[in-house]
């Protein structure tokens, strides 16, 4: 397996790869779920509208595109790793308790500093679920698997820069765009410095866990923490 790693990429984070048939089947119902809950609303994970718009560039395409790319990506790294065509089941069903346990410092992180929902008018929530778990999905698609990935693979395989100090400003940018993201004139929030930073932490915290578990772990994290902050009542990010 690592040899497959470097063979496709000398920068590539080391769980990137890792499993990818087993994440599919992980990350498919979250995939269906939000997509079955997308017909009905308006409102959409600001991340899945920035891939749907660059698919656009390619020509039209639905809504589906975004949802598409994420199981082409991981069957094409499957195909890439050369692992066998085999779902490891018990793996799949770790990987839910992994993301319920890994959300837990995020939902402290949370605990001690709360982001403000004062004014905030909450949609229901099944529609607040399928936010959460989109911004999982498609947040850490864009700003881990692509960003980070796609800084690694200039910065280690084209650039030749030492690999360490490549990642560390991998982790540095893909956090500050993912808390960025939120605000104009991508999102639609107005700036506020206390909740930047609180997602620029939680966005090396997320990037950590990709480097090390996967980007299915840091969505599957990611999407943990969202559907909490229905429960509680607070803001999903």
């Amino acid at each position: 397996m690592a040899r497959s790693q470097r063979r496709i990429s000398a920068g590539a984070p080391r769980g990137t790869l890792a499993r990818p048939l087993d994440a599919l089947v992980f990350l498919l119902p979250m995939i269906v779920f939000y997509e079955w809950a997308s017909l009905t609303r308006q409102d959409r994970v600001i991340a899945f509208d920035l891939l749907q718009r660059f698919f656009e560039l390619f020509g039209h395409v639905g809504m589906w595109a975004p949802g598409l790319a994420v199981i082409v990506i991981l069957l094409a790294t499957h195909v890439a790793s050369g692992e066998r065509w085999s779902v490891h089941w018990s793996r799949v069903g770790w990987m839910y308790v992994e993301s319920v346990v890994l959300s837990l410092p995020l939902l402290l992180l949370n605990w001690t500093a709360p982001l403000a929902a004062i004014g905030v008018r909450f949609p229901p929530a099944v529609d607040q679920m399928a936010l959460g778990i989109g911004a999982g999905i498609y947040e850490e698609l864009v700003f881990r698997l692509i960003l980070i990935s796609g800084v690694l693979m200039i910065g280690v395989d084209l650039a030749r820069r030492e690999r360490r100090s490549v990642a560390v400003v991998a982790v540095v940018l893909s956090a500050l765009a993912f808390a960025a993201h939120h605000h104009a004139p991508f999102g639609t929030e107005p700036f506020s410095a206390f909740r930047f930073v609180f997602r620029a932490v939680a966005g090396v915290y997320l990037a950590a866990i990709f480097w090390y578990r996967g980007y299915a772990s840091a969505a599957g994290c990611h999407a943990a923490y969202n559907v909490a902050l229905v429960g509680l009542g607070s803001v999903v990010s």
